[in-house]
């Protein structure tokens, strides 16, 4: 009884491994190779065609994509106006009033730069809450002119 194959013969110096024929096909080539070529002509395919997508896909969409996002985020800010300006007006207010309680709890004049940032801040803060009575200035300034939308079109 012989337990070891007779197709399998020890390693000589040119043979890889351990010697051992890789069994082949009735055609004389070796299982999987095939199925392997076709696989990677498969990948190569499919990451050219990816390729040839973000290559030629991209240029026209995002674009598209940007501009819609960036108009979704001009029209929330829009809406948001009124309440994130009576937020910053509360918010200054209550700055002024903490530093105020500070001065008087300390007996030190608040830093120059705080009072800078803050006169800045209130500046700011009541532009932003006056804007509905500087809006038609400004806009008759740079020549923007509304047009009133008809009961038609609407």
């Amino acid at each position: 009884m012989n337990v070891i194959d007779p197709s399998c013969a020890l390693p000589s110096d040119t043979s890889p491994g351990c010697g051992c024929a890789a069994p082949r096909n009735a055609d004389g080539k070796q299982p999987g190779k095939t199925t392997a070529r076709v696989a990677g002509a498969a990948t190569v395919t499919a990451l050219a065609a990816v390729a040839c997508t973000a290559c030629c896909l991209l240029p026209f969409t995002l674009p598209a994509v940007l501009l819609a996002a960036a108009g979704g985020i001009i029209a929330a800010l829009d809406h948001a106006h009124g309440w994130m300006t009576k937020l910053a007006v509360g918010v200054v207010i209550c700055a002024w009033l903490w530093i105020g309680w500070q001065v008087g709890r300390t007996r030190r004049p608040a830093a120059r730069s705080t009072m800078a940032f803050m006169i800045l801040a209130t500046l700011l803060i009541a532009t932003a809450a006056s804007w509905p009575l500087l809006e038609p200035v400004a806009f008759k300034t740079l020549g923007i002119v509304k047009k009133k939308v008809s009961s038609q079109q609407e």
